[in-house]
């Protein structure tokens, strides 16, 4: 988006006489916002996202306080001495969240011990929770979700609390500094505190905010570089990059400078461009993880981002954060939790045909927990588990807002009903759909009286030829990308029907791969599972293991630029659009299947997707494709029959320590001596006695005769050492071949390792390593000569 447009979207709006009641306009200084969130339990849900909410609640929401020892009566946050971190925290904002959303007086009664227990813990400086523990950052998600609860209940009690606490946070904060995960996450007590701040007008408030701005982590300049600075704490922990994509947009709204305006929409380029994995988000196994197949995203990365799309959609009000928060809430979030939502995995991958434990260490990811696979209450280290309560609830409550002019925007679609005062007039506008499973939405809207005002509808980026029709008649000024305005006098019943045809199309992927997305919506092979308990738990919350009951095998037969597939529609839509068996919408591909494509590391993972094209002697097969989030065994970067490679440019790797260095390995200057000092390095640890691998991609076809690689080794202090052979690879079409070199691949410290070979032509050089038994291996600088 160009800057002239985000200004556009960002200018002061003429205020309305009045916004939604059930809304809190700006108080200056604060910058005036396009929309404005809607209390809690302004948005009902309806029809299939009814029923997830309701699955939600009979499952691992309401009986995780049985399910998981943290978050029973001794917890520190009900007033025991037990756990006092961010466990209780994370589980109590998406149960307040869920019960609200849902209006669940089991729920809510649930999850009043918490409130209870949280308010009654004040003390007379202020201080809030838990006397075992005084971090910042438990507190900051206690604080988010006291907020949600003063919406939903408007109890007295909260605000003073809230404010009093805040106080003391202003004045300790000098001499008690943020600090690790509060350094890293102080975007989400900014928003908070700003939140606070429109309700009470108290001026210190502000003070408070920017004194957070000032200690927390260098979000701004990460996002443009992704190289963090001194003092940064974990800033290349996935979860960390999406909830520090709230920072800037927070403090647009006190500081209005045009570098935090923009820092969003920057974010989210350059974490594709290197990390970015073709199912809608970017890899974190914990830290960021490059492209490639074998890495994942975090279930707790997924819901943060969704929240942090949220808070950014309010702020900035952008359409295209609305289709990108969709494609994560449509896929990654039924895709990494079981269809009864009794289970989850730590990690989604875009091809993972199997879902078992492993050995620690087994699996490519920085951190490697040994469950991470494994579908289970508390799968990985146990942080998702708590955190993963909020995705549906917050998506339902951040569905539509209110608009600064006095109207209402539907913001996120799926079927909800939303209720509003405008002026002295209830409103109402319930969304009848099967969205994403359809592309036609009806929206039925009731006012009191008569009434004018604003209705904005979100037109997809990705909707070919859109229609809107009020009461029968077409409207005009419907684009793609942009928020159409319907601005009429409203009477009990008129009706709007929007359509948003979607045409197929894929997404390129590492090695060439492509997924096929149609809309919202990421299409993953149909694999029959088989499930096996390995740990029983009561009520059926038991760790399950998955694994192929069909093949998975295959490369698709078609055509990148203009995919074709036969699309099926079910003839009625089943409560549950997750199940594999029913799901509403199934696509019908031919394709072949790769013999030589298996099973690696103990059989607990696909190996990497083979590069496209892909040969097979295999017959050509009809193969079904059902949504991503209707599987939990799947394929969705797919290999290609068709076509010629596509290559990325920049830098891959088989595996990166979590926080080393990436592309920067490719512009370093030569350094003094392998120890690196001062030199951002690229390393293997902790991977020992592997083989390993690095490749080099240009913009375009080069000429190419030399190349030096500098080994990191830290003989004396670490276990890096320079490797026990390299050889060099040149890629020809599709085929990487071996250099003819004139010499040795050399393999000494303290000097760049050059090698001189024959002239090819190429796209892209990749480095194999062999490290030594027990040792890893690392890299200070890559270069190429002609």
């Amino acid at each position: 988006m160009s800057f002239t447009r985000l200004c556009l979207l960002l200018l002061p709006l003429p205020l309305a006489a009045q916004v939604a009641s059930e809304a809190v306009a700006t108080r200056a200084p604060l910058k005036e916002t396009p929309f404005l969130s809607l209390d809690l339990g302004s948005v009902d849900a309806r029809g299939w996202l009814a029923h997830q909410l309701r699955l939600q609640a009979d499952g691992l929401t309401g009986h995780a306080e049985e399910v998981i020892p943290e978050l029973g009566p001794e917890s520190g946050w009900r007033g025991g001495t037990g756990e006092a971190g961010e466990k209780g925290p994370y589980f109590i904002r998406g149960l307040v969240s869920l019960a609200y959303v849902a209006d669940d007086p089991k729920l809510k009664a649930q999850a009043q011990k918490w409130i209870e227990a949280i308010l009654a813990s004040q003390r007379p400086d202020g201080q809030i929770g838990p006397t075992s523990n005084e971090d910042w950052w438990p507190r900051m998600v206690i604080l988010w979700t006291l907020r949600d609860y003063q919406e939903a209940t408007k109890d007295p009690r909260v605000i003073p609390l809230m404010t009093k606490y805040c106080r003391f946070m202003l004045k300790r904060m000098p001499r008690q500094p943020l600090e690790e995960w509060a350094k890293a996450r102080a975007g989400d007590q900014i928003d908070t505190v700003q939140w606070l701040y429109k309700r009470t007008g108290d001026a210190f408030l502000l003070d408070l905010a920017g004194l957070l701005e000032k200690q927390a982590n260098r979000w701004n300049t990460f996002y443009r570089s992704l190289v963090g600075g001194p003092g940064d704490f974990r800033i290349e922990h996935g979860v960390n990059v999406s909830q520090g994509m709230k920072f800037a947009v927070a403090n647009y709204e006190r500081t209005g400078k045009r570098d935090d305006a923009l820092v969003f929409g920057d974010a989210w380029t350059t974490l594709r461009r290197s990390h970015g994995l073709s199912i809608g988000m970017w890899s974190g196994t914990e830290p960021l993880a490059g492209k490639s197949t074998t890495q994942g995203i975090e279930m707790c990365s997924i819901v943060e981002q969704m929240l942090s799309n949220e808070v950014a959609m309010e702020v900035l009000g952008d359409p295209l954060i609305g289709d990108r928060h969709e494609r994560i809430a449509f896929n990654l979030l039924p895709g990494g939790t079981t269809k009864e939502f009794k289970q989850f995995q730590y990690y989604t991958l875009p091809n993972a045909p199997v879902a078992q434990r492993n050995f620690k260490g087994t699996l490519p990811f920085s951190d490697d927990h040994g469950d991470d696979l494994l579908c289970s209450p508390h799968s990985g280290f146990h942080c998702c588990c708590y955190n993963l309560h909020m995705g549906w609830p917050k998506y339902v409550q951040h569905a539509w807002m209110a608009t600064s002019d006095g109207g209402l925007a539907a913001m996120a679609y799926g079927p909800t009903l939303v209720s509003v005062r405008l002026g002295d007039t209830p409103v109402t506008i319930e969304e009848e759909t099967d969205y994403p499973f359809s592309d036609v939405l009806k929206f039925t809207v009731s006012p009191g009286k008569p009434l004018a005002f604003p209705l904005k509808l979100r037109i997809p980026s990705w909707s070919v030829n859109p229609r809107v029709a009020v009461n029968g008649e077409f409207v005009s000024g419907v684009k793609t990308g942009e928020f159409l305005t319907i601005q009429r006098t409203w009477n009990a019943g008129d009706k709007v029907v929007a359509e948003f045809p979607a045409e197929l199309a894929t997404e390129n992927g590492y090695n060439g791969s492509a997924s096929l997305w149609r809309g919202p919506l990421v299409f993953s092979l149909r694999i029959k599972e088989d499930v096996k308990p390995v740990t029983l738990f009561p009520g059926g919350f038991d760790e399950v293991e998955f694994t192929p009951a069909s093949p998975w095998n295959y490369a698709l037969d078609i055509d990148r630029a203009k995919p074709q597939a036969k699309l099926s529609r079910a003839p009625k839509m089943p409560d549950n659009p997750w199940l594999p068996e029913t799901t509403p919408i199934k696509l019908t591909v031919s394709a072949k299947r790769l013999p030589g494509w298996g099973l690696v590391r103990d059989d607990r993972m696909a190996a990497e997707v083979p590069p496209s094209p892909a040969k097979s002697d295999q017959p050509l097969e009809e193969v079904t494709l059902v949504p991503f989030g209707a599987q939990t065994l799947r394929i969705t970067a797919f290999p290609l029959l068709r076509g010629m490679p596509v290559l990325e440019p920049g830098l891959n790797y088989s595996y990166r320590h979590g926080g080393d260095a990436a592309e920067v390995i490719l512009t370093n200057p030569t350094p003094s001596s392998s120890r690196g000092e001062g030199i951002p390095r690229l390393t293997f640890w902790n991977h020992l006695g592997t083989a390993e691998w690095l490749q080099w991609t240009f913009d375009k076809p080069e000429e190419v005769s030399s190349s030096s690689v500098y080994w990191f080794d830290d003989t004396g202090s670490g276990r890096c050492r320079v490797p026990e052979s390299w050889r060099l690879m040149y890629l020809d079409g599709a085929e990487w071949k071996p250099v003819k070199a004139s010499g040795g691949f050399g393999i000494a410290k303290d000097r760049a390792n050059r090698v001189s070979f024959e002239p090819v032509k190429t796209q892209a050089l990749r480095i194999e390593v062999q490290l030594e038994d027990g040792v890893s291996a690392g890299v200070l600088q890559w270069t190429k000569g002609s």
